[in-house]
């Protein structure tokens, strides 16, 4: 039976990729046999739209492949010359990611002309029409991107592609808070330059911008530079959808210098916010079940005070496109403390016209209403929300406060990403932040014991081993005598107890717990950590009435200082369900499982393998209960799950692996059987 153990960057946790670097889209698709000859090249460097606003192509059937690569909601304009049009055109007129096509002739008159949404006699003709194209839609492309939006919903658990629930609502927090606490260095600005200058090398547009930025930025420029069309907003916003953690870092200091400008930019009136999104029924829908939760923009989120802006993007869009037009109504009051701030933005736009608000990353809302008129838009209702009053503020108040703000920056960082599962960008920071200390730096320690948890979750238990124990010698040769070596005792009993060593587990935990006992009282919640680590390892021994002594003084700890669906609650829940287990009282392991389950899930990623485990010792219970398929779906969750972090041959991945095929074999018995009887 799989356990659960505790972990110091929670106070407590469970026992038991390659990255999309295209940064760039080509809203221009150019389809031309000579379109690398003087001619058309000039045109380009007229153009002053850079080649990054380019997908050119020679040949039609690899331009069709990427044209239909595109999702639908992704409009793109395209280019053809003359010679290709009769065989490509009647291929892609009625594709929906297809907002206009342009063909170029030579002559007077074009026998497509017919086929097609644009004719241009020449070159000079596209030119003018695609600069005209531009200026309009430039505007409009940033409201057209898509949102991505965490829910916190008590009664949902599915995940949907542009919104996310519970667990990553709490984490997309953490990881925004974590940004906006971490000091700015000197080094931050070079590294992002470098970054930038890498990602747009061949584009010398961009380049300039790059070198202007890195010339004349000034954190009182943030707003600005934000609110231009360039490649700190594209890569900002992509880097926020994506989550892509190496940029989201490099970009710290541009986000906080944002939020210090928002901050004394600030309205101090109660405003009424309009935003228009085109949105899939699908995600509506999942808005709709979310009436009267949280939720919370994972980006800076562009408004207007003028519902006839939004109005205008919403009509605009492409009739043949197969998303829902949406209308944001906000109500925001920054008289309330702890809110978000908000500032009007138009006057250094270069769409003043908008009359743009822009609001900090992370805001939180309450979704009021949703409902769609007679003209088939919906609107969504809803009021900016304090932070203080937020119904996961203790939730907030407790992990946030695990993280030590005097750590070293890096580690900061590192320990929310080991929280979000991150196992690898975690290793990675961690590395990075060694090669900047010296062996005697005096926080070295912190650095061992995070890869120790890390490389322990990833399954290298020696690897981990040898960096707690080089955590501890640290400690001892600092001379630090307190209860940070109680964390690193307590972690190296979690790879004991997992390698099958329950004797020097017991050690580990118990002189944990005896660090801990010289410095707290006896209701301290560490020690409750420690009784839920030697519940586990007494678990393990077939001890069920000292682990069940254990547990439940851990139990009441935890319920005396930590909020409801706290994860360290739902740990000590599942250890509480494998005494139950081992003792067949299969009913009451069930119950266990899935509060703990239900926890998991509100509280830490969907990807975290605290959920992954818990969902195994469902599967496990529901089979010993002879209740084959529930078990074998909850294997299969598990399996998902694993299937996102670990690599093939990890033991938790081939554990799972023989489960559903144990369970699928007893299943296909049971069909077999009952046939017979037939």
């Amino acid at each position: 039976m799989t356990s659960i153990t505790d972990s110091p960057l929670f106070h407590d946790a469970t026992l038991t990729a390659k990255k999309d670097n295209k940064l760039r889209t080509h809203p221009v698709i150019w389809l031309d046999n000579s379109i690398n000859s003087q001619k058309n090249t000039s045109i380009e460097q007229k153009s002053e739209l850079d080649n990054e606003y380019f997908k050119k192509f020679d040949k039609i059937d690899e331009c069709i492949n990427h044209i239909r690569s595109i999702p639908s909601r992704n409009g793109i304009i395209l280019i053809v010359n003359e010679c290709f049009g009769e065989e490509l055109i009647p291929k892609i007129h009625n594709l929906s990611q297809v907002l206009s096509i342009h063909i170029c002739c030579e002559k007077e008159q074009c026998d497509h002309q017919w086929y097609i949404r644009r004719f241009h006699k020449n070159l000079d003709d596209v030119l003018n029409t695609m600069q005209n194209v531009f200026s309009r839609r430039s505007g409009k492309a940033r409201r057209d991107e898509i949102l991505s939006i965490s829910i916190f919903n008590s009664n949902k658990t599915t995940e949907k592609s542009t919104t996310s629930l519970d667990g990553h609502f709490v984490q997309s927090q953490l990881l925004i808070a974590c940004l906006l606490k971490m000091k700015t260095i000197s080094k931050d600005r070079s590294e992002f330059i470098s970054y930038c200058r890498d990602a747009y090398k061949d584009l010398k547009g961009q380049q300039d911008l790059i070198n202007t930025f890195d010339e004349f930025y000034e954190p009182e420029h943030a707003l600005l530079w934000y609110s231009q069309e360039s490649f700190l907003y594209r890569l900002l916003n992509k880097a926020l959808r994506t989550q892509d953690i190496d940029l989201l870092y490099l970009f710290g200091f541009f986000i906080r210098d944002i939020e210090e400008q928002l901050k004394q930019e600030q309205h101090f009136l109660p405003m009424h916010l309009y935003r228009g999104q085109l949105m899939s029924l699908e995600e509506i829908k999942l808005l709709k079940d979310s009436e009267n939760e949280l939720i919370s923009m994972n980006s800076f989120l562009s408004t207007s005070i003028n519902p006839n802006v939004a109005l205008f993007y919403l009509g605009s869009s492409d009739s043949q496109c197969e998303l829902e037009k949406v209308l944001f109504e906000i109500d925001a009051d920054p008289r309330l403390d702890g809110m978000k701030p908000f500032a009007d933005i138009s006057y250094m736009s270069q769409f003043s016209n908008e009359e743009e608000i822009l609001m900090m990353l992370g805001s939180v809302f309450r979704v009021n209403d949703v409902r769609i008129d007679n003209n088939k838009i919906w609107h969504i209702k809803m009021s900016l929300c304090s932070e203080n009053n937020s119904d996961l503020q203790k939730i907030f108040y407790h992990m946030t406060n695990q993280y030590n703000l005097k750590n070293t920056r890096l580690i900061l960082f590192a320990n929310v990403l080991i929280d979000m599962a991150n196992f690898d960008d975690a290793e990675k920071y961690l590395h990075r932040l060694l090669q900047q200390m010296t062996s005697q730096h005096k926080e070295i320690y912190k650095n061992y014991h995070a890869l120790g948890k890390v490389l322990f979750e990833k399954g290298y238990y020696e690897k981990s081993l040898k960096y707690y124990r080089k955590s501890l010698e640290h400690l001892s040769i600092c001379e630090i005598n307190d209860s940070r070596a109680a964390y690193i005792y307590n972690g190296i009993g979690e790879v004991y107890q997992t390698q099958g060593n329950i004797t020097l587990a017991l050690e580990s935990f118990q002189t944990a717990l005896n660090i801990f006992k010289e410095i707290f009282n006896d209701d301290n919640e560490n020690l409750a950590w420690c009784y839920n680590n030697l519940g586990i390892a007494y678990t393990l021994q077939g001890n069920y009435s000292e682990a069940s002594d254990y547990l439940t003084k851990a139990l009441n700890i935890k319920k005396k200082y930590l909020p409801e669906g706290h994860p360290c609650l739902g740990n000590t829940y599942n250890n509480l369900g494998n005494v139950y287990y081992y003792l067949h009282q299969y009913d009451k392991a069930l119950d266990n499982y899935q509060l703990t389950c239900e926890i998991f899930k509100k509280s830490l990623t969907s990807r975290h393998p605290s959920i992954a485990r818990t969902l195994r010792n469902l599967g496990i219970a529901n089979e010993a209960k002879k209740q084959f398929m529930k078990a074998k779906t909850h294997y299969e969750e598990a399996l998902r799950i694993r299937n996102r972090i670990l690599s093939s041959l990890h033991p938790d991945l081939i554990e799972i692996k023989k489960d559903i095929e144990r369970v699928s074999s007893k299943i296909s018995t049971e069909l077999h059987y009952l046939v017979v009887l037939q």
